[in-house]
């Protein structure tokens, strides 16, 4: 079988056959960050696809541009010189999104906390780290039914680089 050599083509968004094994979902937050994140940035990311026209990598980003009405638009496509393998097909359909890195908390604690959160950190990503971030003892846990009623779930945050001050819900 001959090596792998990838180019760009031009394709119309809804000439594009999404893979019906791809695996791959997104929660309605997830797609309305992906959303804005198209809009303000437009496509960045170029989708793969095979010979065929289908799908392999790019799913949730060709949908969300058809859901912006832009499925008429020609946009850059990867594409192989060659047809895949079942095998490579399915292969690089879960490298490209499985293959991510983790997150250093260290630095990241450096980022402005209202950025982390329009980008799509949610709280439940943050309190796993908390301790990276310099948030002040509340004196409240947030399990108390009382102080969730009584708003006492909320502390004042500062932003260690810039001083930066918000609520963080915990």
């Amino acid at each position: 079988m001959d090596k792998l050599i990838w180019h760009n083509e031009k394709r119309k968004i809804n000439d594009l056959i999404p893979f019906d094994q791809n695996p791959r979902q997104m929660t309605e937050k997830q797609a309305e960050d992906l959303r804005r994140s198209i809009e303000k940035f437009d496509l960045v990311e170029i989708p793969a696809i095979d010979l065929d026209n289908k799908i392999i990598a790019g799913h949730q980003r060709l949908k969300i541009l058809q859901l912006l009405g832009r499925g008429e638009e020609e946009i850059d496509v990867r594409m192989p010189n060659r047809k895949l393998s079942d095998e490579e097909f399915n292969e690089y359909n879960l490298r490209s999104n499985k293959n991510l890195g983790d997150w250093n908390w260290d630095i990241l604690a450096n980022f402005d906390f209202d950025l982390l959160k329009d980008v799509g950190f949610d709280t439940n990503d943050l309190n796993l780290n908390i301790d990276k971030f310099d948030i002040p003892d509340a004196g409240v846990d947030g399990n108390n039914e009382d102080d969730n009623k009584k708003g006492k779930n909320k502390i004042e945050v500062i932003c260690p680089e810039c001083g930066h001050k918000f609520l963080w819900d915990i």
